[in-house]
C-alpha cells in the first residue's frame, strides 16, 4: 500500500512539473518563476465535493518519524522517501524514478508505472498536483 502511495505522489510531483497556472498571480500560483526541483514534504491532501476542493492534511506521516517527501532532481531523476514502523521503528522505504515536465504536465515513472499529473500551483514554497483522477496532493518545500 506505502508503494502505491509513494508512487502516486510521484505521479503528482511530475504532474505539477508539467503544470502551468492558470492565474495571473506570479506570487501564488507561478510555475515559471518556482524551481521544481528540492524537498518537498507532504502536507495536504485534497477531494473535490460538488466541484469545491477539500484539503485536509497528509495523514501518511508515521508518528515519531520524519515526514514522507518526494526529492525532484535536476538531472531527471526522482525519489520518494516513505517512513514506516513495520519492521522497526522509522524504518525508510525509498522508491526511486525518473519524471518529465512538458508544460503543464508532469509524468513521473516509479516501479515501471508512469504516472501523469497536472501542476495546478508551484511558488518557492508550495507545490500542488492534480492526478488524472481529480485528486489534488499539496507539498511545502522541506
Amino acid at each position: 500500500m506505502k508503494k502505491i502511495t509513494i508512487l502516486f505522489a510521484f505521479a503528482l510531483v511530475l504532474g505539477l512539473s508539467f503544470a502551468s497556472c492558470n492565474k495571473d498571480d506570479d506570487s501564488s500560483s507561478s510555475s515559471s518563476s518556482a524551481s521544481l526541483e528540492g524537498k518537498w514534504n507532504f502536507s495536504k491532501e485534497d477531494t473535490t465535493v460538488d466541484d469545491t476542493e477539500i484539503l485536509v492534511d497528509y495523514n501518511g506521516n508515521e508518528s515519531g518519524c520524519s515526514k514522507d517527501y518526494i526529492m525532484i532532481n535536476a538531472n531527471g531523476t526522482i525519489s520518494s522517501v516513505d517512513y514506516d514502523s513495520f519492521n522497526s521503528p522509522c524504518e525508510v522505504f525509498t522508491d526511486n524514478g525518473t519524471w518529465v515536465r512538458s508544460g503543464n504536465s508532469l509524468s513521473v515513472t516509479l516501479g515501471g508505472e508512469t504516472f501523469t499529473s497536472e501542476i495546478l500551483t508551484l511558488t518557492s514554497s508550495e507545490l500542488k498536483v492534480r492526478d488524472f483522477d481529480g485528486e489534488i496532493t499539496v507539498f511545502t518545500r522541506g
